[in-house]
């Protein structure tokens, strides 16, 4: 039962940085910006979309599989082994989704500043 707090602590900490880096990403990033969002192999931008599907994509996806994880944890929470399991598996996505995120989005930001598009 506690692990489970704290996974649901961890997975709003990770939302909430997300949700953060996106909201200053998204002052800095103009509006008619067409931003990566899949990438070749070679680096090259193999799918584009504009600012707010992009910026949003990441974080409402880590909210819908945090909604999934939580269902989830109605069937952990009868054993003890699976709830420890579960918990290991939420922490781990959980930082997974904010650090791709930002990994992400430091790739936007530096294709942005090279092209010289971002706001001050």
């Amino acid at each position: 039962m506690v692990l489970g707090y704290a996974a649901d602590a961890l997975w709003i900490i990770a939302l909430a940085i997300m949700a953060s880096a996106s909201r200053q990403a998204w002052g800095r990033l103009p509006a008619g910006l067409r931003i990566p969002v899949a990438l070749n192999p070679d680096g090259s931008a193999a799918a584009t979309t504009t600012r707010g599907p992009a910026l949003l994509a990441v974080p409402v996806l880590a909210f819908l599989a945090g909604a999934a994880l939580v269902l989830a944890r109605l069937w952990a929470d009868r054993d003890p082994l699976l709830a420890v399991g579960l918990f290991a598996l939420r922490a781990t996505l959980a930082a997974v989704f904010a650090l791709a995120h930002l990994r992400w989005l430091r790739l936007v930001l530096d294709r942005a500043a090279a092209k010289g598009a971002l706001r001050p």
